[in-house]
């Protein structure tokens, strides 16, 4: 198996590229500098025939909306061998939750509403067009007519492969399951059908050195068309993986949602919560952090 630093070399070769500064690693890919205002993100795994084809189209479509802050652009995809990768536009500003710790509890604050505030300009994209579901996703192409459907079929797909870790490490496993999709039922059947980024928590977006929001960034198979509550169940309880975020910041960011969204807002948001813990449920062994997120709000259940 090839590290990453072989890998990088090939893609450089291949691009006739001749250095590359480390950006950052995540769990999917690693993210290079190459200059010209260019980023390369080598991918760990292979992906799927389509996806990085989709991803750009995807990423073209999102620049012809005015947001106030910037997005993904992708310039080219390829492979070398068995590696995938793509170069796409280098956008302004650093990790937010890399520098959240080192902000003040006023910038903090100031920080975090700016971080909920890259929420509406994302949620006024409408796709009325599309099916309930998962348009960056076509290994699995999930879809349905309605809202409560199509969750529904997101989470049996994902049951095939974590049951038998649920069934394990969760008492009464198939109870909370019939719960959650009973109170599916709960949710209105065909809500206005709004781009969901799926994955906003502090580490896909970037900010300016006071934690102001500069760019919203990984688009990915989590990403959905349907309800935009969705996106802050992720923005709220997708912290918790955090140990710098304080009880004060929790506060501070349910007052916030409370007051724009409405305390009513809270029942859909938190069966939301309950819809990742199962969205993420199969990633025991690669990633056991936010396996055991998940077990924890699940064993509340």
């Amino acid at each position: 198996m090839m590290t990453g630093h072989q890998k990088l070399v090939k893609v450089l070769r291949h691009l006739k590229v001749e250095s590359a500064q480390l950006v950052g690693r995540g769990m999917t890919s690693s993210l290079y500098d190459i200059g010209g205002g260019r980023v390369l993100k080598i991918h760990n795994q292979q992906q799927e025939p389509g996806y990085l084809s989709l991803l750009k189209r995807f990423s073209e479509q999102l620049q012809r909306f005015s947001f106030p802050f910037a997005v993904p652009l992708i310039y080219e995809y390829g492979t070398v061998g068995e590696i995938h990768y793509h170069v796409e536009k280098r956008l302004p500003g650093q990790d937010f939750a890399e520098l959240l710790p080192r902000l003040t509890p006023g910038e903090r604050r100031s920080a975090f509403a700016s971080f909920l505030d890259g929420l509406p300009p994302l949620h006024a994209v409408h796709m009325p067009n599309l099916p309930f579901g998962e348009p960056l996703n076509p290994q699995e192409a999930i879809s349905a007519e309605t809202w409560p459907g199509f969750l529904q079929a997101r989470i049996e797909a994902t049951l095939t492969r974590s049951y038998t870790d649920l069934q394990e490490d969760l008492a009464d496993v198939d109870r909370i399951v019939d719960g959650f999709f009973r109170e599916l039922g709960t949710l209105p059947p065909r809500p206005q059908k709004c781009l969901v980024h799926g994955d906003y928590f502090p580490g896909n977006v970037l900010c300016d050195e006071r934690g102001i929001l500069t760019a919203v960034v990984d688009f990915s198979p989590l990403t959905m068309i349907g309800d935009t509550l969705t996106d802050l169940a992720g923005a709220y309880y997708f912290c918790l993986i955090y140990d710098f975020v304080t009880e004060s910041d929790y506060e501070f960011l349910r007052r916030r949602i409370t007051e724009k969204y409405g305390a009513h807002s809270w029942q859909r948001i938190d069966l939301y919560y309950t819809f990742y813990c199962f969205r993420f449920s199969d990633c025991k062994i690669p990633d056991n952090h936010t396996y055991r997120w998940c077990l924890s709000r699940l064993r509340t259940l």
